[in-house]
């Protein structure tokens, strides 16, 4: 149970419910129908901070120049990292929608060398793991190397938002102790 009031049917709040019609066309869709995903109704008795987290979610999650797969494999390496179930289990099922190999998705979930990520992809997913763990570890060389894979700068500097991101949205998670939208299907899964 959430340690926060989650508003499932904002009927007399029209903010609130812009803000859910907003979240769900972007594909936050819980378990009950018309309802979004319980990190959305988690903050739902602030409606002005749940728009700035979607925005800026919506902005580094889910545009810019790194592929989906991507960053949904940076997000759940660093929640799996932060021990975050609900986000682990969450980016997991956007793997899979996005017919991401299972074993691509239990390397980047067990092996720390996440030998069955294809090398680039690799390199960008640890880049963002260790920028989101200690920061002040990353060396010039780290970024030299990404850019000799052809990595630009604007994708370097989305990696490293991913990981200030999802740890952000961990904290929170975390926190709040929002609980998972899949019932026993989710808690059941291996990563």
């Amino acid at each position: 149970m959430s340690r926060f009031n989650q508003i499932k049917h904002p009927t007399n709040n029209t903010e609130l419910q812009q803000i859910y019609s907003a979240a769900l066309e972007a594909g936050f869709a819980g378990a009950e129908e018309g309802v979004p995903i319980n990190f959305v109704t988690s903050l739902s008795e602030r409606p002005d901070i749940l728009a700035a987290t979607l925005g800026l979610i919506k902005t580094i999650v889910l545009q810019g120049l790194l592929p989906p797969t991507v960053k949904q494999m940076i997000a759940m390496s660093i929640a799996l990292k932060n021990n975050c179930q609900y986000c682990s289990l969450l980016h997991t099922k956007a793997l899979e929608s996005m017919g991401v190999p299972q074993g691509i998705i239990q390397s980047c979930a067990t092996d720390p060398e996440m030998a069955e990520v294809p090398p680039p992809q690799r390199a960008i997913v640890k880049f963002a793991l260790k920028t989101s763990q200690d920061p002040l570890s990353v060396r010039d060389e780290e970024l030299e190397a990404l850019r000799d894979q052809g990595m630009s700068d604007a994708e370097i500097m989305e990696a490293a938002m991913m990981a200030a991101c999802e740890n952000f949205l961990n904290t929170w998670t975390r926190v709040s102790k929002i609980p998972v939208d899949w019932g026993d299907q989710a808690s059941s899964q291996k990563i």
